[in-house]
């Protein structure tokens, strides 16, 4: 029988209650990114979309705090109807605010906007031992210890339950489009170089195969189509039965994709940022795409697949494990939280 708590308070006697027992619970959002972490996730389920009020919302300051189960759509329109936005989040149908947070779900508009981690300016988390913790702040970020707003993105709930944010907000932008074009790989390096760095402030430039895609926020003036491109709609995810994110360093990404158009893979390709989102249908091509990874000293993490997929999601262990381990010895004690999610755990 699952739980859905209706505060912060109910999820933590639940997790102590749970830690008495060493009985597993996961974490559930609006579900939109469950097919992660390894392919078992026993535990009772804890729902968090008991918890959905808009606790404040400052417009002069562009903050916004919300509990952690809002539906990230419902927080958006109250947010639009106000001329603000939050940039910073990839939002699917059904996405929970925590779930975005907790996954690190960050959109595409990381070359201008940054990551999502950058939105969030308070948390309010529930660790494993049903402890209480707030961190952070409503308008100055300051850290003292354990940086946790940051820890809390995209710990995929394995250090605690995330039940209230405050997030950073934008002004919504007059105007957007986005703008596309067809050529040679070398070509579209060269024009996504140049509407990088000399006229245009991009939200987003994007390889995928045989196509360059930007994305134009702001003034009217401002949202033009580039020289040799023409108005196109936002390019789709990649087609497969699973995907995979390979982050490599910023340089490197126009490399990365000439190897994968050489070997016809689907794939989508963050310009300036170093993230490649790559359809896959075989653990084989996991493991291929692990090597190319590693060539240009990158990883390669399964974020969406089936089963037969998810056996290592993570491959090469990080640097940083030790570290990792002992934070989440400090948050979870018990273990009990998201099993299969943590990069530590044993298969």
């Amino acid at each position: 029988m699952g739980l859905t708590p209706q505060t912060a308070d109910e999820v933590a006697d639940a997790l102590r209650a749970a830690t008495a027992d060493r009985r597993h619970v996961t974490t559930v959002g609006g579900g939109t990114r469950s097919r992660s972490g390894r392919a078992a996730h026993p535990g009772t389920p804890l729902s968090t979309t008991g918890m959905r009020t808009v606790i404040e919302h400052t417009p002069a300051e562009l903050t916004a705090t919300v509990e952690a189960g809002l539906a990230a759509s419902d927080l958006g329109e109250r947010l639009a109807a106000a001329g603000q936005w939050w940039p910073q989040a990839d939002i699917r149908p059904g996405s929970t605010v925590g779930g975005i947070l907790a996954t690190a779900a960050s959109g595409r508009g990381r070359l201008r906007h940054g990551p999502v981690r950058d939105s969030l300016l308070e948390v309010v988390l529930v660790t494993g031992d049903g402890r209480i913790v707030k961190a952070g702040g409503r308008t100055v970020k300051g850290v003292a210890g354990y940086d946790i707003p940051r820890l809390a993105v995209g710990s995929q709930g394995t250090l605690g339950v995330i039940t209230q944010v405050t997030l950073k907000l934008w002004p919504m932008p007059p105007a957007r489009g986005w703008f596309a074009m067809e050529g040679s790989l070398d070509e579209r390096v060269r024009i996504a170089e140049r509407i990088r760095y000399e006229q245009w402030r991009p939200a987003a430039i994007l390889l995928t195969p045989g196509r360059l895609s930007i994305d134009l926020v702001g003034s009217t003036a401002d949202v033009t189509a580039p020289t040799g491109t023409s108005t196109c709609d936002a390019p789709g995810e990649p087609a497969g039965r699973g995907l995979v994110d390979l982050g490599v360093a910023p340089v490197a990404v126009a490399a990365v994709v000439a190897e994968l158009e050489r070997r016809g893979r689907d794939y989508i390709a963050e310009f300036g940022v170093g993230q490649c989102r790559i359809a896959i249908d075989t653990p084989g091509d996991l493991e291929t795409l692990r090597a190319l990874a590693r060539v240009h000293d990158g990883h390669a993490v399964v974020v969406d697949g089936p089963e037969d997929l998810r056996g290592d999601p993570w491959g090469v262990p990080p640097q940083g494990l030790a570290i990792m381990r002992r934070i989440k010895q400090a948050f979870d004690p018990a273990g009990i939280l998201n099993p299969g999610w943590f990069v530590g755990a044993a298969a």
